[in-house]
């Protein structure tokens, strides 16, 4: 006989309890990691709850009975799509959100996954949400501490910790065919309520999401490895993406050898669809992509992320790895019906023919009223200049189309007209000492626009030498989390 295994999401009559909570003064002494964890994911973990019908079936005379089913969720993407389990949000009528700033939503089931138990649910928002950060459970040991944040019995975000007690577990949930495989179990303290919720480790990072409790045990509660929590998740954003545009692209999410290296997946590409927008692109088979518009890609979730909300014939740039050589391409998206009425439309012929090299696609750069001469670049120069780029001015980055620019950053259109994402900053380079970090925007340096990774190679690969000669310093147009800001750089 299987042990009775039940899922911790609450299922309560409708009942009200309060409870008076007295203020402390802080004291810095008492912080500690789990302080920390605590604070910086909270505001990526949201309430939810809503009704749930029993019918009462065989029953004459008796009215079906009404729950008020609790859960958690964790927000995945600042535009309000949040990752929860498939029985918290199974069979609601209306599914109710509350975010960590006490705002109300009603959110909508998008997408799941009832093999996994997992599901994809959206909530409209006011602002933009801040995302969990993501670990990796693929090298969790038994003994590490950790912590849980969820809503258990509907006291919103408690914090219960422990240890993880055994890794690798499969769990199956009596009268039901669910069985969560290479579970996660741990005697941190699981109550209803807590499903859907993250447990977090020592790093402040996700390394599971909540599901199960050991009925009439203590201490045995049971997560979903995060590692197949951000494979499902891409997954159900992968149909979100795949009902309003097609780029063509099939992709893997692959270990590096030494993740604690680069922190991220191997985004690799493992099909490109014949005439869809990313072969038009020239986008091949193996290429690896590091990153699309504003984002770094650090594993297939960010792949979706990254293409999620654009419109038919909306460029983005695709920055990947081939031969050894970092390349840039502009892929215009498709609707799915384009893309099928042009592989209608292409003959054998003209399929040979079409371009098979990134070579021909380079982007040309947005028009502005001063730009570097000459930038054209061929791509056997591009991961040399690159190199100098992070070498003179200390950054990687990743273009911003100006179709893209525009749309997100309406309000500078009249000074700018494109920009690039800075990735990462090298440490005491020129970028560094200006006060550069990742996220940030560059959209001019000196007297030139920078919308195009041609342009950032011109500046700081070819002339770079050059301008050292003119100019001692540069100033430095930057875009911060909306906000304009001006910087100097030191080119000596």
């Amino acid at each position: 006989m299987r042990p009775f295994f039940v899922l911790s999401v609450a299922f309560l009559f409708a009942t009200c309890c309060q409870l008076s909570i007295s203020s402390a003064s802080s004291d810095e002494s008492r912080e500690n990691w789990a302080t920390e964890a605590y604070l910086k994911n909270c505001p990526s973990v949201v309430f939810i709850q809503g009704d749930k019908v029993e019918e009462r079936r065989g029953h004459t005379g008796d009215a079906d009975r009404t729950f008020n089913g609790m859960g958690s969720g964790i927000i995945i993407d600042e535009r309000g799509y949040i990752i929860t389990n498939y029985h918290v949000v199974k069979d609601i009528r209306k599914i109710q959100v509350k975010t960590h700033d006490e705002q109300d939503y009603v959110a909508t089931l998008v997408a799941k996954d009832a093999d996994t138990d997992l599901a994809l649910i959206k909530i409209n928002t006011r602002s933009p949400l801040r995302p969990i950060t993501f670990g990796r459970s693929n090298d969790l040991m038994p003994g590490e501490v950790c912590i849980a944040i969820g809503n258990p019995y509907g006291y919103v975000y408690s914090l219960t910790d422990g240890r993880i007690g055994a890794i690798n577990r499969e769990v199956g949930v009596n009268d039901s065919s669910l069985v969560y495989r290479a579970a996660i179990q741990t005697n941190t303290e699981i109550n209803p309520g807590n499903s859907g919720g993250p447990l977090i480790n020592i790093n402040g990072e996700m390394i599971g999401i909540n599901v199960a409790i050991r009925q009439g045990a203590a201490g045995i509660a049971f997560a979903t490895p995060v590692d197949q929590v951000v494979e499902v998740a891409a997954k159900l954003l992968g149909e979100v993406v795949g009902r309003q545009i097609t780029h063509g692209l099939t992709v893997s999410q692959n270990e590096p050898r030494d993740y604690n290296a680069i922190k991220r997946f191997i985004i690799r590409v493992e099909h490109v669809e014949s005439n869809s927008p990313a072969a038009r692109a020239g986008i091949q088979k193996g290429d690896i992509l590091t990153g699309i518009g504003k984002y770094t890609l650090r594993n297939k979730l960010d792949f979706y992320r990254a293409v999620l909300d654009l419109k038919a014939n909306e460029e983005i740039a695709f920055s990947l790895f081939r031969n050894n050589e970092l390349l840039d391409v502009s892929v215009a998206v498709a609707t799915p019906r384009q893309s099928v009425m042009a592989n209608r439309a292409v003959s054998p012929q003209t399929a040979a023919a079409a371009p098979q090299t990134a070579a021909n696609h380079g982007q040309n750069p947005a028009n502005s009223n001063s730009r570097p001469a000459n930038t054209a670049a061929t791509n056997s120069s591009m991961a040399e200049l690159d190199k100098q780029v992070w070498d003179n001015l200390g950054i990687a980055y990743t273009p911003m189309p100006s179709q893209e620019f525009a749309k997100t950053y309406q309000k500078f259109l009249s000074k700018f007209d494109g920009a690039i994402v800075i990735r990462s900053v090298r440490e005491g380079s020129p970028a560094d000492v200006a006060g550069f970090t990742a996220g940030d925007l560059i959209v001019g340096i000196g007297p030139w626009a920078t919308t195009s990774a041609n342009d950032i190679r011109w500046i700081a690969g070819r002339e770079w030498a050059k301008i050292q000669t003119e100019h001692s310093i540069l100033a430095a147009d930057v875009i911060r989390d909306g906000t304009h800001y001006a910087a100097e750089v030191e080119t000596k």
